[in-house]
């Protein structure tokens, strides 16, 4: 994997996988997030939530893989995904290219857990 670049998986308690985005998605990199989003989607039937918090940038590449990795939940039946995103930069880009209202993009970590865990659906996109 790239030095700037990491993904960790996390499962919580109740059919909820968190892979959490470090440093910088890019074409350098999304082939590393793609091989974490094929282990996690290929190997449970549990919720998918992408955590952003600590995403420094993001281009096209890794946009793709997000709609790709949504896709491929979705696709698969009774499942959700969503998607957290606190920081300005990388969520004024979701915004433009209209993945916050697609995605049901969240401002937090807690807020997207406690939608996926309460209703199985994608959360809804956050204000601001």
């Amino acid at each position: 994997m790239n030095v700037s670049f990491r993904a960790e998986v996390e499962e919580l308690d109740d059919g909820v996988r968190v892979v959490s985005v470090f440093g910088e998605l890019d074409q350098a990199t999304v082939a590393d997030l793609e091989q974490v989003f094929d282990e996690v989607i290929n190997e449970t039937s549990a919720a998918l939530l992408v955590d952003l918090s600590d995403c420094a940038f993001i281009d096209s590449s890794g946009l793709g893989a997000l709609v790709s990795a949504r896709d491929r939940v979705l696709s698969a039946g009774d499942r959700s995904f969503g998607v957290c995103c606190p920081d300005s930069q990388v969520r004024r880009l979701l915004e433009v290219t209209g993945l916050d209202t697609a995605m049901g993009i969240v401002a937090t970590r807690d807020e997207a857990i406690d939608v996926l865990r309460t209703n199985g659906g994608a959360p809804t996109t956050a204000d601001g």
